[in-house]
This record gives C-alpha cells, sequence and structure tokens, in this order.
C-alpha cells in the first residue's frame, strides 16, 4: 500500500472536504447511519480513518465511498461538525476525476438514491391509503418495485463485460 500523505489535505481543500482535518475518529457518525445498519462494510468512521492516514487508492477504489444515502444524519450528529456526506461527495468526484470509477457513476448513483426515494416515497403512499392490508401484499409490492430498479444490476454486468 502506497501512502498518500497530502491525501487528507486534497480532501479538505475542496468545497464539502473543508471539516475532514477537525474529524477526531469518535464514530458517532457510524453508531448513527441507516446504512452502516444494513451494511456491515459501510463504516464512515473507517473511510475518515482510511482518509486521513493517505490510503488513497484504497478510498477511491472503494465501493463503499458510494453507499451514502445522503441522509446527513452522521452530521446532525457530530460533535466536530464534520459533514461526512459532503466528504463522500467530495472522494466521488475524486474517484472519477481519477479514473477509478466511469465519469456517469455519480449520475448513476444519484439516479439510484431518486429512484429509490420514490420507491419509499410511493410504499408509504400505498400502506398509508390501507391499500396493503397485508404483510406479504407489501412483501410482493416491494419485491415488484426491486425487480424493476433491476436494471442497474444488469448494466453494471454489462460494463463488466465489456471491460
Amino acid at each position: 500500500m502506497v501512502v498518500d500523505y497530502q491525501f487528507k489535505y486534497q480532501v479538505a481543500n475542496r468545497p464539502g472536504g473543508e471539516g475532514l482535518l477537525v474529524c477526531f475518529s469518535c464514530g458517532i457518525c457510524t453508531a448513527g447511519c441507516p446504512v452502516a445498519e444494513v451494511e456491515e462494510g459501510f463504516n464512515p468512521r473507517r473511510i475518515i480513518h482510511q482518509v486521513l492516514l493517505g490510503e488513497r487508492e484504497g478510498v477511491l477504489r472503494s465501493k463503499f465511498i458510494w453507499m451514502c444515502v445522503g441522509c446527513y444524519r452522521c452530521t446532525a450528529h457530530c460533535p466536530q461538525d464534520v459533514e461526512f456526506t459532503n466528504i463522500l461527495k467530495v472522494l466521488r468526484e475524486m474517484a472519477a476525476e481519477e479514473g477509478y470509477v466511469d465519469t456517469h457513476w455519480i449520475k448513476m448513483v444519484e439516479d439510484i438514491d431518486r429512484k429509490t426515494q420514490k420507491l419509499r416515497r410511493d410504499l408509504i403512499d400505498y400502506l398509508w391509503e390501507e391499500k396493503i392490508p397485508s404483510f406479504q401484499e407489501y412483501v410482493d409490492l416491494y419485491q415488484e418495485e426491486v425487480r424493476k430498479l433491476s436494471w442497474v444490476r444488469e448494466q453494471g454486468e454489462k460494463e463488466n463485460d465489456r471491460k
């Protein structure tokens, strides 16, 4: 592993990355993160730690910088006002700029976020209006909506096949 001692400063000097250097790795960001609850590998504290240690390639190659849903819960609870969600946006931009992912990745992830929020809203609307009287009907509807979004995985697999 090559250590890039300038990496943390490069992140901190970009708009959105300013708070990076005041983080003292308390872990509150991870403790309150809804993604970390369902994805064992996603750990905001670890990502910050890797950036601070200069693990440029490891961070920018990581799929975990793309998993954040942008809820800003980490920012709301951070005692140092580190805006982790914005730091991830900086890391995503750097990953695209430096060729770790194709430039269209940022747009695709933003599209996934929009579709996920729409799915959540639609399901809540169905539940609120009592159009789904049973849990099984909810599960069936959810699975159908997820199937509609499966093009994302298919597109990724097609992209990998071309490489």
